[in-house]
């Protein structure tokens, strides 16, 4: 049985002021009163896949089908270049950047009920979008690694077997999760980073034998963000991120299963 996870509450902090969204001083003073320090402040993928967002919360879906999807990443936004000089403000060793999966990704560009259908209905379809989103996901990775980032969190909120169904999950892990890993796996060998994987994804890939959890333990208690900045392991997950503040002696590492 596939576990589903809930998440823990941390509420969306209003975004008053669009400055905000390209001021690099503002979006860095914005970003450092979250529990932790994370960047982007607004989803900086789909934005830069076409996306508008209202306030940088509200998306605005501008395809009305699967098969119009078009994947070409745009670098030149305000809100792109913005983000990276908030990072220099941060600095690397205190940031993570946050990434939304590729099916919270396809929401923001097509509306979740398209993306739904199409996970029944259009399987093929969609494993070729996931292919080109994990080009766009490396790419990305690979540009911010080069800037020094150290923890990146990777969220796919949607995905819960309670919504989406087992079958569609499994696909997902089957079309996406496990070669994106395998790519990060890849890049892990050149660069010294970790990859924070939402629970819901580190439980999906345990319950379907994808991959184990095993501790790693501290003779002393740390703040689990602490800890992630340690890089102790290319893939953590066991908890969710937002639970950044609270300290721990044991936690688990994600190992990937071979073929």
């Amino acid at each position: 049985m596939i576990r589903s996870y809930e998440c823990i509450d941390n509420p969306e902090r209003p975004i008053n002021n669009n400055e905000i969204l390209t001021n690099p001083k503002l979006m860095a003073d914005y970003a450092k009163d979250g529990i932790y320090i994370s960047l982007p402040v607004v989803p900086i993928i789909p934005l830069c896949l076409g996306v508008s967002f209202e306030n940088g919360r509200t998306a605005y879906p501008i395809y009305e089908k699967i098969s119009d999807v078009n994947l070409n990443m745009d670098y030149n936004k305000d809100e792109y270049k913005a983000m990276l000089k908030a990072l220099e403000i941060l600095g690397v060793d205190k940031t993570v950047i946050e990434i939304r999966g590729p099916i919270s990704v396809l929401d923001n560009l097509l509306g979740a009920t398209k993306v739904m259908k199409a996970m029944r209905k259009d399987r093929d379809t969609l494993k070729k979008i996931y292919d080109k989103l994990r080009e766009i996901y490396i790419e990305y990775i690979k540009k911010l690694l080069d800037k020094g980032v150290k923890v990146f969190s990777f969220t796919e909120s949607i995905l819960d077997p309670k919504l989406l169904g087992p079958r569609e999950v499994a696909n997902y892990v089957d079309d996406f999760l496990i070669s994106f890993l395998k790519d990060i796996e890849k890049l892990f060998s050149e660069y010294k980073f970790t990859l924070h994987l939402c629970p819901k994804s580190s439980l999906v890939l345990v319950d379907l034998a994808k991959a184990s959890f095993v501790p790693l333990g501290f003779e002393n208690q740390k703040k689990y963000i602490d800890i992630l900045f340690e890089n102790p392991y290319v893939f953590m997950g066991d908890r969710c991120i937002n639970l950044s503040d609270k300290e721990f002696n044991k936690v688990n590492k994600i190992v990937l299963k071979e073929d």
